[in-house]
């Protein structure tokens, strides 16, 4: 698609093409936007007439433009989409760019081999620490500031991808499904040798799960409700929103008083059908009481393999806090999760899971309906 020459003039473009020199590593982001042309096209891309336009353009640009002015320009596309602009726009060119230089990055990355007195280090561990050594070591020092100016540019890209994918659930998607990026990042965000700042906020956010319909069963009372659930970060982050809207409902799915909030319960609706004030809406925040209580296991949290012509088959079958939502199992073309309410069960508890990692994240659950006790019969079977 050819650059609007109003959005991109020639000397705009003359700017953002010029080849890097070492004097670059000095550039911060606040002297690159204060240069004139720059200046211009981000006052110009905040008028809602040209922002559409404008994020175009980035995205033709940005694989023809050197690293550094590459990120800074996809981190002033990231301002944009904070500011509601499209997050599909940008977001495909600025995955596949940080694939590309995590891969040029990657010789010269590795993890620190940890002297230990009681066993020797992992050969391959080892190994490879050296070899990232000795890439490092091969290049010229008069060339090395190339090597870094790649490695702020793929730690500043991480910025606005998190914006990108935690605002629109098809770039987040996109983003599980490229496996090359997948498997760099779980390795390279644990790099010594070249230490990225920012890789790990991608790792956290490949873990985050969206159910449109997630059965929860609660086999002591016969009872269960479907439940959307939005950007959980794990397991366990699940299990706290998951609670506070069981206590909600306590009443109705006929938990021990001891666990449902008799002060804010709903009533139960004979049909199954949510009314106005059983459509309740849980943020993956509470006050410190509500969340205290959300981080302690009110049940024991099983997949939906514990259970086997509703009788419990495998009780070891645990719903594990750590995994993300979406790997556990299903039935009925449902996610499922089993509320054991169980006086023999073990006690868990967990602290520093539920924190969202970024502020466009918004994790919350919302009650959809109850189960009927033929779905709940078919879900344990």
């Amino acid at each position: 698609m050819p650059l609007d020459t109003a959005d991109f003039p020639a000397d705009l473009l003359a700017l953002l093409r010029q080849p890097l020199t070492c004097a670059d590593a000095q550039e911060t982001i606040a002297t690159f936007f204060a240069r004139p042309a720059l200046a211009t096209l981000y006052q110009r891309a905040r008028d809602p007439l040209h922002t559409a336009s404008i994020l175009q353009g980035c995205a033709t640009l940005l694989p023809k433009l050197p690293p550094q002015r590459a990120a800074m320009l996809a981190l002033m596309c990231g301002t944009l989409v904070e500011d509601d602009a499209d997050p599909r726009v940008l977001f495909p060119v600025a995955l596949d760019l940080l694939h590309r230089w995590l891969q040029q990055l990657q010789p010269y990355c590795a993890e620190a081999v940890e002297e230990d007195d009681t066993e020797p280090p992992d050969p391959a561990a080892l190994q490879a620490w050296e070899d990232a050594q000795a890439q490092m070591a091969a290049v010229p020092r008069d060339q090395r500031w190339e090597v870094e100016l790649l490695h702020q540019a793929a730690d500043l890209l991480v910025l606005p991808l998190m914006t990108m994918v935690l605002r629109e659930r098809r770039n987040h998607a996109d983003f599980l499904a490229h496996s090359a990026l997948q498997a760099l990042l779980a390795t390279l965000h644990r790099s010594d040798s070249l230490p990225f700042e920012q890789l790990y906020y991608l790792v956290l956010a490949a873990d985050i799960s969206y159910e449109d319909a997630l059965a929860v069963v609660l086999p002591a009372s016969g009872t269960g409700f479907i439940a959307r659930v939005h950007a959980a970060n794990n397991g366990f982050h699940a299990f706290s929103m998951l609670q506070r809207l069981i206590r909600h409902h306590g009443q109705a799915l006929r938990v021990r008083p001891e666990i449902w909030d008799a002060a804010n319960a709903v009533s139960d609706a004979s049909d199954g059908a949510p009314t106005a004030d059983m459509d309740s809406d849980v943020d993956g925040d509470g006050d410190d009481e509500d969340t205290a209580d959300s981080d302690t296991a009110a049940f024991q949290w099983l997949q939906a393999t514990a259970y086997a012509g509703g009788q419990l088959v495998n009780p070891m079958a645990w719903a594990w806090g750590e995994a993300p939502l979406r790997s556990f199992a299903s039935r009925q073309g449902l996610r499922v999760l089993i509320a054991l309410d169980s006086e023999g069960g073990c006690s868990r508890r967990w602290s520093g899971f539920t924190s969202a990692c970024h502020a466009a994240q918004d994790p919350h659950v919302e009650f959809q309906r109850y189960l009927t006790p033929q779905e709940v019969a078919a879900l344990l079977d």
